[in-house]
């Protein structure tokens, strides 16, 4: 399959998982992060909008819409992320053959994608935050769970980061990608479990 040939986003849910499952390399592991990102960027924004025009709600509603608005362009970006990390695995795999120089300039370009997704998740575990004090209480595992699934994805996009970084020659530029995720990861965690052990708290005390 060639690179421009990738239409997951088009295609029916049941082939996506179908093809991931395949003994094939696209998709793989990458697009699967972002796939997982976009997850949990779909589900805050679900509870955004089971959560504007509310009355109970009516104190953050500025937040919210500001909220909504940034959501729904991360959930574009990571949507078209789990198309493109195929293509660059294919120029990848295509230009190690070929050129080294130009091998290593779509690895780099693989890194920042999935760099980018750690960043986002900083973004989406800190909405979660923000809605599970502020979202409908009626969707509160669905805040938690895209929490989760942020964290998740941000620990997805580190490994493929990583496999990448084995094959790039510019150590420079692969220590200030080191640098970065290792201080945005314990962020991400750190929020995303607040969310979760404060859910999982209500949610027991509900079931009691």
């Amino acid at each position: 399959m060639s690179a421009k040939n990738f239409d997951y986003l088009n295609e029916p849910l049941r082939s996506y998982i179908n093809s991931l499952s395949a003994e094939t390399p696209c998709p793989g592991g990458g697009s699967a992060a972002a796939c997982v990102a976009a997850l949990s960027c779909a589900l805050i924004g679900m509870v955004i909008r089971y959560t504007c025009g509310r009355e109970k709600y009516q104190l953050y509603e500025e937040q919210l819409t500001r909220i909504r608005i940034e959501n729904d362009e991360i959930l574009q970006k990571l949507s078209e992320y789990i198309e493109q990390d195929s293509s660059l695995y294919e120029h990848i795999r295509k230009y190690t053959k070929e050129n080294l120089s130009l091998a290593e300039k779509y690895l780099k370009k693989s890194v920042q994608m999935h760099l980018d997704i750690c960043r986002i998740t900083l973004r989406l575990t800190g909405f979660a935050e923000f809605l599970f004090c502020n979202g409908n209480k009626n969707l509160l595992s669905d805040t938690a769970i895209s929490a989760e699934f942020a964290f998740s994805a941000c620990k997805a996009a580190k490994i493929n980061i990583l496999i990448n970084l084995m094959s790039i020659m510019d150590k420079e530029f692969c220590q200030d990608i080191l640098s970065e995720i290792e201080s945005m990861e314990k962020d991400i965690e750190n929020k995303s479990q607040r969310v979760y052990i404060e859910s999982v708290k209500r949610l027991i005390t509900k079931s009691k």
